[in-house]
């Protein structure tokens, strides 16, 4: 269906321009690897921005679809070298660049797809600088996005080891203090919130070790729907050092 490349570690989809095909190429890769959980998810690519900085990389730290204006966050990450950029993905091809942001095809159909296979942590968009009004995209050739690439290629490579490090962590340790039991003697929660609570809590092992979540929830919380987006809301403001992911040491919650 799509060009699949492997080693012993990572899966590759080539899924081809659009958003639309970046999805599809994301549901294809989770299945073809297995739809592990907590698997690390990275898109790559290329965007135009307004300013003139050609080659440089940016990791999405907003993703807009253009065209719905749906709006998602994707975890706040520290990596050495790595600057953030909002990143817009658009139908066509961008020639005006109206917001001082990074404007892509494909974010915004990889993004919610990767988001239901995996922890938010560990899904991430990585964007290297193609194009700009003083140098526009039909200057672009096959060449030149491999150059592009190719140049940036360190700075993936770190990111991926990084993220590859933070999934192992989160795949083996969640504190037991992060227990589900205090959430249900408090709110009713369907299958489906619970499944969503267990997510959130994951995430916040990772991003707020020392702080119970339960901090975070109102007192007078009414639902249990109520409750997982104050959490969710609380995690939109922690920022995650890959630098020193220092791993929790007690078993998951029941």
């Amino acid at each position: 269906m799509f060009p699949l490349y492997r080693n012993d570690n990572i899966y590759l989809v080539v899924s081809g321009i659009g958003k639309t095909l970046a999805a599809a190429g994301t549901a294809y890769l989770h299945a073809m690897s297995g739809q592990l959980p907590n698997q690390l998810f990275l898109n790559i690519g290329i965007a135009g921005h307004r300013r003139a900085i050609t080659g440089a990389s940016r990791v999405a730290s907003r993703i807009t679809d253009q065209s719905t204006g749906q709006t998602w966050y994707p975890s706040q990450i520290i990596c050495d070298s790595l600057d953030r950029s909002p990143l817009i993905t658009v139908e066509t091809v961008e020639r005006v660049y109206a917001e001082d942001a990074a404007y892509d095809m494909e974010a915004a159909g990889f993004y919610p797809i990767a988001l239901r296979a995996s922890t938010a942590e560990l899904v991430q968009s990585l964007k290297v600088i193609s194009d700009h009004p003083g140098e526009p995209v039909a200057d672009l050739d096959l060449q030149r996005i491999q150059d592009l690439i190719g140049n940036c290629i360190d700075k993936i490579d770190s990111l991926v080891k990084a993220l590859q490090n933070l999934a192992d962590i989160v795949t083996s340790t969640i504190p037991t203090s992060y227990s589900l039991d205090p959430f249900f003697e408090r709110w009713h929660f369907t299958v489906t919130q619970r499944h969503r609570l267990r997510r959130v809590l994951e995430r916040w092992a990772v991003l707020e070790k020392d702080e119970s979540p339960l901090t975070s929830v109102p007192s007078d919380c009414p639902s249990a729907r109520d409750t997982i987006e104050a959490l969710e809301n609380a995690l939109v403001a922690k920022r995650l050092d890959l630098h020193d992911p220092a791993a929790p040491t007690q078993p998951k919650p029941s």
